[in-house]
């Protein structure tokens, strides 16, 4: 694998943090959209991508020109890590997960701009909502 950073920090690329008064912030934007999930029936935490419990995973961003939090979709781990590398297409096991994430992930996405959230589709990671804001008050 290629590393395009080449071993480059976030800071040394010009990618800044916010402050902890706007992680605080999007902490509590990332608990309403778990609550907000909840109310619907799903399973949501905080956590990222890398917590192997099913559900739905919201990680608050701490990166100045990223989103508010990100919402990522996880199958039970026998189906996430299911990928049969003998077979370009994955296998099938590794099929039934990005067409069930997706279809859990477009109902995640219908059910929290419901709720008023401002939300869309991560162009650089098919499995990542991106939330930019909250519920108007």
């Amino acid at each position: 694998m290629v590393d395009i950073f080449d071993g480059l920090t976030p800071e040394e690329l010009g990618i800044k943090h916010v402050s902890a008064e706007v992680v605080e912030a999007r902490s509590r934007l990332a608990d309403q959209v778990c609550d907000e999930l909840r109310k619907a029936g799903l399973r949501a935490c905080l956590g990222t991508i890398d917590d192997p419990s099913p559900g739905a995973k919201i990680e608050v961003e701490s990166f100045e020109d990223g989103p508010a939090a990100s919402v990522y979709w996880k199958c039970a781990p026998s189906v996430h890590g299911a990928f049969d590398t003998s077979r370009p297409d994955g296998g099938p096991v590794f099929q039934y997960f990005v067409q069930a994430a997706g279809h859990v992930q477009t109902a995640v996405l219908a059910i929290l701009r419901a709720a008023g959230f401002t939300v869309e589709r991560d162009d650089q990671d098919p499995l990542a909502l991106l939330i930019l804001a909250g519920p108007s008050t």
